[in-house]
């Protein structure tokens, strides 16, 4: 790992990972990242620094904030003309690395022990052998090794590593710089490591003592697999050696590990047991079966190998947000009798999902559950958990078929490495095919129909609007008219009340299920009348609660859609059935200028839901066009505010969560309406559900 210079960014010195994203140094190394005297005690500040951590296979480079702080110390006594006690740093990333970056293990530095140390660049050819000579507990010093290269201060910081023990021993802190021909450097053993860090009160972040796994209750049955005939085949080094690669550690030159050591691997790495399996099914299927048996008997809780965890976690993370908000949905649905804590199903589709935390827990609790289904006649495993799992995401949360297709080739492949047969993950895809296209049918939730339209020139006495209302209900039997004196002239207030009424009179079929909807019919010069801000007249009004706050309130305008006939309806019908599998298009005064762009972005492509944020004086013209062209979901903002606030906060939002997500953000408005200015619109023209029969009077009566 590479602890880079604020100036140039070259590399200051090195470091060692530590567990919870933190990462260990020199305090000298951070001084001269951030160009002061290395040896400066003072505390730094809240100060970031950047860092490159290496990796198997790539490399992440991020920024990490200092959180601890030893710095170096000269007065302590006792000291030579070349020590000092302290000198150490602990930094925190800002977020979570892959898996295959794993922290090391550590050992006590001791005498005899040969190490290797790593320049700051992180080049692999660019280490230092050496021995250690001495070690009190306090100061480990060795001797470069001949042939070698010298350790010099870019090494600083950089873990000393024992390939005997297999495990980190110490830190580089100095050369000594003496005369004579001998290359003498001195670093902090582990022993002072422990010690100071449990003294700045970061002892969380050490490492647990490591039990002895020989009391594992599977040791003796690995170790017994790992010494038979797979050991003795031309293949075994090879075996290890792709392990080694996906688990992020070196590998012997010289063979293979006894099968004590490979046991000893397999019990203490997470993926080592997965990536051994990837690594021998190609030989040898049976082995490969009886590993897994095994990890499957004692509970060995991880599933996937390094990389086809970092593969799964590259495609989550490669979801819209508007439909990485589905994936929890879908995760239900694939494991409907799973306990499925609803803290792991939240924090999908937001601003930060991009980062993984969400998907990189919710894969780690679906590792450890069981197949869906009792293993085949022939012995073959089941589906496991997280498998149908990511059939039921690919079927329902991507918006392409190139994207629904590279998950299916990932679980196709994990599939085989465990043995699982094709017919049964088959099945499993049939499943989520079928859940998929019943969700994009689901029922729609209750709804009542309020056609509202202006008096016109009627006389007004008191200078409000009046208004006719006819209203229908429909709670999933069909539509019945529940208003009447329709020709009566309402006021606002009188018209919401109304509206609540007939919202009261319904049945909801399912109280946990989705809230009633008040549909508005308009035409199109109504299109911005502000009824959700209407609030309901009479004495029983003790909540001012405007329309748009309690329900989801949307306008629909049939008149705009019948304007070009049949062929645009069948339009509408289309994209209707498209609304969960095309992206949304946001038209702006950038994007469409004039009228012949905004017919371009509406005819690339049959896009179903569209957000506009133009010009106040283009509003309406652009509105409009949308809906003519059979667009069915149309969001926009009356407030007239620089930006749409309310389209904005809306961005990334599923277009079937429209509805509900504009009524919450309602409903911030009535609580901080300096925070929440906007003012929605949502045009919604579901193609699946009826219209009243909207009679005509004739206008000379």
């Amino acid at each position: 790992m590479s602890i880079l210079a604020k100036d140039d960014g070259r590399p200051a010195g090195a470091g060692v990972l530590l567990p919870r994203q933190h990462l260990l140094t020199c305090a000298h190394v951070v001084n001269s990242a951030l160009g002061k005297d290395m040896l400066a005690p003072d505390h730094p500040g809240s100060v970031t620094v950047s860092v490159r951590i290496h990796g198997p296979e790539h490399t992440v480079e991020a920024d990490a904030e200092l959180t601890a702080w030893i710095p170096p110390r000269r007065d302590d006594g006792g000291l030579g003309a070349f020590e000092w006690n302290g000198d150490l740093a602990v930094l925190r990333l800002a977020g979570a690395l892959p898996s295959a970056f794993e922290p090391p293990r550590w050992h006590p530095m001791a005498r005899r022990q040969f190490v290797r140390a790593w320049h700051g660049s992180g080049e692999p050819g660019v280490f230092a052998d050496a021995e250690v000579s001495e070690c009190d507990g306090r100061f480990g010093y060795f001797d470069g090794a001949e042939r070698t290269l010298d350790i010099e201060p870019a090494y600083s910081g950089g873990p000393l590593w024992s390939s005997e023990e297999s495990a980190v021993v110490g830190l580089v802190t100095a050369k000594l710089r003496v005369r004579g021909e001998l290359r003498r450097a001195w670093g902090i053993p582990w022993q002072r490591v422990a010690r100071e860090l449990r003294h700045a009160g970061v002892d969380h972040l050490l490492p647990r003592p490591e039990e002895d796994v020989r009391d594992h209750p599977l040791y003796g049955e690995l170790t017994a697999l790992l010494d038979g005939p797979l050991s003795l085949s031309e293949g075994w080094v090879r075996c290890c050696r792709a392990v080694a690669r996906q688990c992020g550690l070196d590998h012997r030159a010289d063979g293979a590990p006894t099968a004590d050591e490979f046991a000893r691997l397999l019990l203490t790495r997470g993926r080592a047991l997965p990536a051994l399996v990837e690594a021998v099914r190609p030989t040898s299927e049976p082995i490969a079966d009886d590993l897994l048996a095994l990890g499957r008997r004692h509970g060995l809780p991880k599933l996937l190998t390094p990389g086809e965890y970092e593969r799964l976690l590259r495609l989550l993370r490669a979801l819209p947000p508007a439909w990485a908000a589905g994936v929890p949905g879908a995760v239900r649905a694939a494991l409907s009798l799973a306990a499925l804590p609803s803290a792991l199903l939240a924090g999908f589709g937001g601003e930060g999902h991009g980062d993984g935390g969400p998907f990189e827990a919710l894969i780690a609790h679906l590792e450890g559950l069981y197949g869906d289904s009792a293993p085949t006649d022939d012995g073959r495993p089941a589906v496991p958990a997280l498998l149908r799992a990511v059939e039921f995401v690919a079927a329902g949360c991507c918006p392409t078929a190139a994207e629904r297709a590279e998950l299916w080739v990932w679980s196709a492949a994990v599939a085989r490495r465990l043995g699982v047969h094709d017919a049964a993950l088959r099945d499993r895809r049939h499943d989520a095919g079928q859940w998929a296209r019943g969700a994009s049918r689901s029922t729609a939730p209750p709804r009542v129909v309020a056609k509202l339209s202006s008096c016109g020139s009627a006389p007004v006495p008191d200078g409000e609007e009046r208004y006719l209302l006819r209203l229908w209900c429909d709670d999933g039997e069909g539509l019945r008219q529940v208003s009447d004196d329709s020709e009566r002239p309402r006021s606002a207030e009188e018209a919401a009340r109304e509206i609540l009424d007939a919202v009261g009179s319904l049945r909801r079929p399912d109280p946990a299920g989705p809230r009633f909807v008040i549909e508005l019919v308009v035409d199109r010069d109504a299109l911005e009348v502000p009824a959700d801000s209407w609030k309901p007249a009479g004495a029983g009004a003790l909540l001012p609660l405007p329309l748009g706050a309690p329900y989801p309130l949307v306008v629909n305008c049939p008149e705009l859609r019948e304007l070009n006939g049949e062929a645009m309806l069948d339009q509408w019908r289309e994209r209707w059935a498209r609304l969960d599998s095309e992206e949304p298009v946001h038209i702006d005064d950038a994007t469409a200028p004039d009228p012949e762009a905004v017919c371009g972005l509406l005819m690339e492509r049959l896009t179903a839901h569209v957000t506009v944020d133009v010009a106040a004086h283009r509003r309406a013209g652009v509105v409009q066009m949308c809906l003519a062209a059979g667009v069915p979901v149309v969001l926009w903002d009356r407030s007239g505010q620089p930006g749409s606030p309310a389209v904005r906060h809306a961005a990334g939002t599923r277009a079937r969560e429209l509805p509900e997500a504009i009524r919450r953000y309602r409903t911030k408005t009535l609580q901080r309406r300096a925070d929440y200015p906007g003012r929605p619109v949502l045009a919604w023209a579901d193609a699946g559900r009826a219209l009243p029969r909207l009679d005509l009077v004739d206008p000379t009566e």
